[in-house]
């Protein structure tokens, strides 16, 4: 403790020291005799409590008070000031300017002491305030740095499910993509055939404008008429549009199937929320899941015609996913070949909208149904599943958007999972942006 008393008498200087040792109350004590001195001393030096007398030579101690708040110094001393005078005002005024306390001349010991403890106090809870918020901030800012690191292992470990949940329906979406191709590639084949006959015909035709005598055209016409029938030309024209047609729809599948993995791929859309149909959510995520479900289980639909719902698209894909193909891994391992159902139903109401996954797999044991949602709890085989499908599913549905997962199962009779997102989640992500 650094105490500086500011009296133009050494009488007084002297007492208050006395006072201030015969008390214990401890620490270094400084002297001043003048308003002048005791300013360069607190703008020069660390002080925690000052004695200041009011009136002086050179500065006041109401002027002193005055230069400490026009100079705007920051972590100022406690003041007490020591005065003969009676006036209010006066000490209005000291209070005003940044005065803790008072003590009046001459001094009372009593009087004196337990007004400097008081302050004294005051400077050590004002300490340890202080510390209190440099702990406290140097916590927060591990905090937020351990919350980021925190985050940053979430959001890779997310892509790292999603890459390896790609990476194990990728036979299967090649298949998906190869079936349409190798369809287009024939239709094309057919397609150069049909206008190689086309073109053939065309030629023929054009070499009879420079026929001129009757008997070659009539030949040629012949000639004509025989490979329009060899070459089938009327099935040709019937069949060229329906190649075409055909063609394109095989294209549009396969770039359906290349949009919807890319979409759900892409690792750059966290913040990107838009308005979907929920049917289309599903009916895009059966498209990716289509090689591994369509041989273990019937698809059953039931959609309802509902208002559009803000998600981020991407993550309520990768989410539906995750728990087709845990049906279809459901169903394989109690059937063992033999075909399940998979039922998906949309609902809404006023506030939420529903997507509703049964299945009529194996089901999941009760000793089990409140840990499948943890981190890395798994009940298929070591190198089956990483345990991280349905936990980052639970974060993206009740975290990311606001809602509720939840799921009802009989052991050896399948499962339900129901997803509950509310309708007005654009005010809420619109408010924490």
């Amino acid at each position: 403790m650094r105490i500086l008393i500011v009296d133009d008498s050494r009488i007084n200087q002297a007492i208050a020291r006395d006072t201030l040792i015969a008390n214990h109350i401890e620490g270094e004590i400084f002297f001043a005799s003048n308003g002048e001195e005791a300013l360069t001393f607190i703008m020069a030096s660390k002080c925690d409590l000052v004695l200041l007398d009011i009136i002086m030579p050179k500065y006041s101690g109401i002027e002193v008070l005055e230069k400490l708040m026009d100079n705007n110094c920051v972590d100022l001393p406690k003041i007490i000031m020591l005065t003969t005078i009676e006036d209010t005002q006066t000490l209005k005024k000291c209070f005003d300017y940044g005065a803790t306390d008072y003590i009046r001349k001459p001094f009372n010991e009593l009087e004196f002491v337990s007004r400097v403890k008081a302050v004294i106090r005051e400077i050590q809870n004002d300490y340890q305030i202080k510390c209190a918020a440099i702990q406290m901030e140097k916590q927060n800012a591990e905090l937020m740095a351990t919350n980021k690191a925190l985050k940053e292992a979430q959001y890779y470990l997310v892509q790292k499910e999603k890459m390896v949940a790609i990476g194990e329906l990728a036979a299967g979406i090649a298949h998906e993509i190869n079936n349409p191709l190798a369809f287009v590639m024939s239709n094309l084949s057919t397609a150069k055939d049909y206008v190689n006959s086309i073109s053939e015909f065309i030629s023929m035709s054009r070499e009879m404008s420079s026929i001129e005598r009757a008997e070659d055209y009539a030949e040629a016409i012949s000639k004509m008429e025989r490979l329009w029938k060899d070459r089938d030309l009327d099935f040709i024209f019937e069949d060229f549009e329906d190649v075409l047609i055909d063609s394109e729809t095989g294209l549009k599948r396969v770039a359906k199937i290349v949009m919807t993995m890319r979409n759900f791929a892409r690792i750059s859309d966290e913040d990107v929320y838009e308005y979907v149909d929920m049917n289309v959510l599903i009916d895009e995520a059966l498209l990716i899941v289509n090689n591994e479900i369509k041989y273990s289980a019937t698809i059953i639909k039931h959609y309802s015609d509902c208002k559009l719902l803000y998600c981020n698209k991407g993550q309520i894909e990768q989410v539906l996913v995750n728990m087709l193909v845990n049906a279809s891994h459901a169903i394989k391992a109690k059937n063992h070949g033999n075909l399940g159902v998979v039922e998906l139903s949309t609902l809404c109401d006023e506030k939420y909208g529903y997507m509703i996954i049964k299945d009529n797999g194996g089901g999941i044991d009760s000793e089990f149904i409140n840990k499948i949602f943890n981190p890395f709890f798994t009940t298929k085989p070591v190198g089956q599943g990483t345990g991280l499908g349905l936990s980052i599913s639970h974060d993206i549905i009740v975290n990311k958007h606001q809602g509720e997962i939840s799921v009802e199962s009989i052991k050896n009779e399948g499962a339900t999972f129901t997803i509950k997102i509310p309708f007005n989640l654009e005010h809420k992500v619109e408010s924490e942006k």
